[in-house]
């Protein structure tokens, strides 16, 4: 069994386990817990080891079980996975074990683990935290993609894009349908996109992040195995590479780049088509892409609450410069959170300005709705996770 079912399976065996309030549960809890891992290359002793560890994250799982409810992790249990569980050893102040046993190539190994409460309910509550913030953040993929055969015939694919947003669609986020971007955005390498081009997909789209950047697929060369040389290909092993930039669309900022190889294994090979090995190319590195994205933007979110998040501020109706200049000086004024009211722009009679504010768009909106400029009412007619809509009555 894999590292990653058995991860699953403790995840899934951790819901079903009741919650209980922090305050009830003892400073130290302890916990039995088994853990496996396959035999490679001969190596028992690797295999021991990791199934140890195995069973040392599945002890720390299991007494998180009564530290927070089970909707809790089941809105994201891969983000507590990444950020809690994967730093078991941590928590766990000291173990025996019980017993190891090898059966089929496969190692098991039953510990006694004695696992501290207060960091590990700290760290939960974090993730807990950041999970909330994640709900309803959206994301779209921009992505150029092509195959390549031997004869270096390039094809148009969307193999790439396809598996992603599955991906990202199970890890809880909502995806924007990128068909909006034809005709209007060219989609070349992650690092030729700027902070204007990204603010402006931010605003035709409505996406908070964009993932943007090239695919390409390439056949094996004949390697006398699965392909033979100066025969017809009836199998279709393919290389790749990808090249991904991860932007924040209130600034334009980009969080991260996101890049790798590709190469398919024996038993990942298609005998139909280079689309359907691409997809299952795509969809065995799929997590570490997703896991890329996902800690930039966490990285993102935790600078936000530390130093203030970059909300976008759209004013209908100011008519002219000096009222959009009242405006951006009474912000500070109806909330104490905002820390900076940047440089306004107007275009139209409406006016822009990008405000750093120390919580979210929503709080914000709740602030100054209904507030007065002068004799002016103001409305918040539109608001998402890094922007407001604002309407200035007459």
């Amino acid at each position: 069994m894999s590292g990653r079912s058995t991860r699953i399976g403790a995840v899934l065996a951790l819901l079903a386990l009741p919650a209980l309030a922090a305050d009830k549960v003892p400073p130290v809890v302890t916990q039995d817990a088994e853990g496996e891992a396959a035999i490679v290359g001969g190596n028992s002793d690797r295999a021991a080891r990791e199934a140890k560890e195995a069973a040392l994250r599945s002890a720390v799982e299991q007494v998180a079980g009564v530290l927070i409810s089970s909707q809790s992790l089941a809105v994201n249990s891969q983000l507590v996975s990444d950020q809690v569980y994967s730093h078991s050893a941590g928590y766990v102040q000291s173990y025996e074990v019980l017993s190891q046993t090898t059966e089929r190539n496969v190692v098991k190994v039953k510990v006694r683990a004695k696992v501290g409460t207060a960091a590990l309910d700290k760290d939960l509550q974090a993730v807990q935290a950041l999970v909330r913030r994640l709900q309803g953040r959206k994301l779209i993929i921009l992505l150029q993609e092509q195959t390549i055969d031997d004869k270096g015939v390039a094809t148009s694919s969307g193999v790439t894009s396809t598996v992603l947003t599955d991906a990202f669609k199970r890890d809880g986020w909502t995806i924007i349908d990128p068909s909006f971007a034809a005709g209007k955005v060219k989609v070349s390498s992650a690092v030729s996109l700027g902070a204007t081009e990204a603010k402006e997909i931010g605003t035709l789209s409505k996406a908070d992040y964009i993932l943007y950047g090239t695919a390409a697929f390439r056949d094996v060369p004949p390697d006398g195995v699965l392909v033979q040389p100066n025969q017809p290909r009836t199998a279709f092993p393919l290389t790749g590479d990808y090249d991904f930039g991860v932007f924040e669309t209130s600034a334009g900022s980009q969080l991260a780049k996101v890049s790798g190889k590709l190469r398919s294994a024996m038993n990942d090979v298609s005998v139909n088509s280079r689309q359907e090995s691409a997809f299952t190319l795509v969809r065995a590195h799929q997590d570490e892409i997703t896991g890329e994205v996902r800690k930039a933007v966490m990285e993102s979110l935790r600078a936000s609450e530390q130093n203030g998040a970059r909300i976008v501020v759209e004013v209908q109706g100011v008519g002219d410069f000096t009222t959009l200049q009242a405006f951006r000086q009474q912000l500070p004024v109806w909330s104490a959170q905002v820390r900076e009211a940047g440089s306004p722009s107007l275009s139209g009679g409406n006016g822009k300005l990008e405000v750093t504010y120390l919580g979210t768009a929503e709080r914000l909106a709740e602030q100054i709705d209904g507030k007065a400029l002068g004799k002016r009412k103001l409305s918040v007619t539109g608001v998402s996770s890094n922007a407001l809509e604002v309407k200035l009555g007459k």
